[in-house]
């Protein structure tokens, strides 16, 4: 009796050692179910979402083994001129994000070039409104309010008055692994969105998820950084987590969406195609190309040039 007793504890002990080893992104990524009914006015003027984040890297951007897209930008660039002549319609895309969007290069040629296949005959004005190490709630900001970014003063992206605005996920400068900080970035989302709709009524909105990250290789080679193999698979389980609420807060409030994340993942895990070798976070050149094609896709199945 006194053996079978110890037997059964020793079991059960197992068990629970066996349950606390369980990341906490698992966890949420198996209980977590976003908030179905959000009222977006309700939060636009909060604090916490118009006070500007101050722009701390969550990675710095190294030397990288691979050009990084968008690292040789020149701060004393204008951004590009608005309008066309009286004949010629020019259209405005305006891409709003952070270090994922800022990296595809000032005025993101691989966009200029995949919606070349789809309008042959339009002109395009692409603003790059990525600014690294921001959040969405400084996205938000940024949407409503000149700002300062690498030694540059760029006016508000609603002042540009674009004809569409992309808005990335800010998947890889999320709020933590809380269902807390998911709500938080679905209240951005929503803030975003409305202050859109109601400052230029006609300016199409498209939501758009960028690559998924690899949890073996992420941010390998960056200097500074030194994540374990834990880290690594928590911290891209978060990112994931943010990059899937992008989507199911597009398709619950029926926004259109051009959606990199799945069609960038091998398994369970980015492909290393699409993820540049020189800090094995951001966009490659294919990784750029996918994410800016099927933006441009998006733009065309949803009828949204015009």
């Amino acid at each position: 009796m006194i053996c079978f007793l110890l037997t059964a504890v020793i079991f059960f002990t197992s068990i629970r050692q066996v349950q606390a080893q369980i990341p906490l992104i698992y966890q949420l990524m198996q209980a977590y179910r976003p908030s179905s009914l959000i009222d977006e006015r309700s939060v636009i003027n909060s604090p916490a979402l118009v006070t500007p984040i101050p722009s701390i890297p969550v990675v710095p951007v190294p030397t990288p083994k691979e050009p990084i897209l968008g690292a040789t930008t020149n701060v004393n660039d204008p951004l590009p001129a608005i309008g066309g002549g009286e004949d010629e319609k020019i259209i405005t895309i305006g891409v709003l994000g952070d270090s994922m969007i800022d990296t595809l290069q000032p005025d993101l040629p691989q966009l200029a070039a995949a919606l070349k296949k789809y309008y042959p005959d339009k002109k395009f004005n692409i603003l790059n409104y990525g600014a690294g190490g921001s959040n969405i709630e400084y996205g938000l900001f940024r949407l409503k309010n000149d700002y300062e970014y690498l030694g540059k003063k760029i006016p508000s992206l609603l002042s540009q008055k674009p004809d569409i605005i992309v808005l990335e996920s800010f998947a890889y400068n999320n709020f933590g692994n809380s269902q807390s900080g998911i709500d938080r970035q679905w209240l951005a989302l929503g803030a975003i969105t409305t202050t859109i709709k109601e400052s230029l009524p006609k300016t199409a909105i498209l939501l758009a998820a960028t690559i998924a990250p690899n949890s073996i290789i992420f941010a390998n080679d960056v200097p500074g950084l030194h994540f374990t193999a834990l880290e690594k698979v928590e911290k891209t389980g978060t990112i994931k987590l943010y990059l899937q609420n992008l989507i199911n807060f597009a398709g619950s409030q029926n926004f259109p969406l051009a959606n990199a994340y799945n069609p960038s993942l091998n398994g369970q895990e980015g492909n290393r195609l699409y993820i540049n070798a020189g800090d094995n976070i951001h966009p490659s050149g294919p990784g750029g190309e996918l994410f800016c094609g099927l933006v441009a896709k998006a733009l065309s199945d949803n009828n949204m040039v015009r």
